[in-house]
């Protein structure tokens, strides 16, 4: 995973640097009023220290330890507190007015970047409440920029937690669309290659006798498990955070291919078929329903053949098989005499998805069903 800390910990030290010249000019200026000089040069030069060790040890993940953080929020708050003696009294404002000056606020704003809005809040309350304790006076002046000071190093802190999740997320689906790349590229050469001879085999072989039966059986028990391991590709989105935690997609090759067994062809496209999982499922159920009548009712010796094809938006399934077949009328009466499946099962589901569901049969020439349906709802 990309480490975000590396870049937002180099403009924090650029920021630092930053804050520290300009806090280095603002004590040139106050020498004169200081009650103790020495002391004010001092901290000054403790000032210059942390923000050189911090931009030294920040940047690097290993370097970053919570006793670094924690030493860096103690020591500002320290220099805060030394303000009252540099100048001989209390301050007229708050932390700002403090000998360190608006650098105080970049040891909270680290620790923001490190740990989150939760952790920068107490770092932040440490060092505002600091900056209460040298002023001479809390009025609202001085509240209003306590909880500016603590609102800020929260914010930064809550956006950065943002950010890492958001790449996270990024990342988790480039390596999903990596892996599903790599799964249709090899899907694609073994189904030009290596299924289409298996297939071969299978269809050759049973006019060999005994042992091409077997052969062909064995062929296709190899073709059923090559095409459930390299099209076993289901992709649960669900699984990430973010947006796109309620949206879970199912390929409906994979899902379909599952069908394939002796007696049963599945053809489906080489490429990934993303459906919704509830769309999925509805057509998954109605063509098991259709092969279901194959097996029932189609005669012992009847094969099916399952085709998937895209076409823009939507899906064409035909189900075709070389049984006894019927006349339209033969299949009406029969769901009206209780065969409840082809009218809800199929008619039923594929109308709640949008979709249609035709049959075509002729006595002695099986029966086909052409499924359209759209890919979303």
């Amino acid at each position: 995973m990309i480490d975000l800390h590396i870049p937002l910990f180099r403009a924090h030290a650029v920021l630092r640097v930053v804050l520290v010249l300009v806090t280095v000019g603002i004590n040139l200026t106050r020498t004169a009023d200081a009650a103790r000089p020495a002391l004010l040069w001092a901290v000054t030069a403790a000032m210059v220290a942390v923000t050189v060790a911090t931009a030294l040890l920040y940047p690097y993940e290993r370097r970053r330890r919570l006793a670094v953080f924690v030493a860096d929020v103690v020591l500002t708050v320290a220099m805060v507190l030394t303000t009252p003696y540099v100048f001989g009294g209390l301050t007229t404002g708050g932390v700002t007015e403090s000998v360190v000056g608006f650098w105080a606020v970049t040891a909270p704003l680290a620790v923001a970047l490190w740990r989150g809005w939760l952790m920068s809040g107490i770092a932040t309350a440490a060092v505002a409440g600091a900056g209460l304790v040298i002023a001479d006076r809390i009025d609202i002046q001085t509240i209003a920029e306590s909880i500016v000071v603590v609102l800020t190093c929260v914010s930064v802190g809550w956006f950065t937690s943002q950010l890492r999740t958001t790449t996270r997320d990024r990342e988790q689906m480039h390596g999903i669309a990596a892996a599903m790349t790599e799964r249709q590229r090899l899907s694609r050469i073994v189904h030009d290659g290596v299924l289409q001879v298996l297939a071969m085999v299978e269809r050759e072989g049973r006019a060999l006798g005994p042992r091409g039966l077997r052969l062909a059986r064995a062929a296709h028990e190899q073709e059923v498990q090559l095409r459930q391991l390299l099209q076993d590709t289901d992709i649960e989105l669900g699984s990430l955070p973010g947006v796109l935690a309620d949206v879970t997609h199912l390929d409906l090759s994979a899902v379909l291919d599952k069908h394939a067994a002796h007696g049963v062809s599945i053809a489906t496209p080489p490429d990934t078929v993303l459906v919704e999982s509830h769309r999925a499922g509805e057509i998954n159920a109605a063509v098991a329903e259709a092969l279901s009548n194959v097996h029932r009712h189609a005669g012992p010796d009847a094969e099916a053949w399952v085709l998937l094809e895209v076409d823009g938006d939507e899906l064409i399934i035909s189900i075709r098989d070389n049984g006894v077949g019927g006349t339209r009328a033969d299949f009406e009466a029969a769901s009206e005499r209780g065969r409840m499946g082809m009218r809800h099962s199929i008619h039923g589901r594929l109308a709640d998805l949008g979709g249609t569901a035709v049959l075509r049969t002729e006595p002695g020439e099986g029966t086909e069903w052409e499924f359209r349906i759209p890919v979303e709802a």
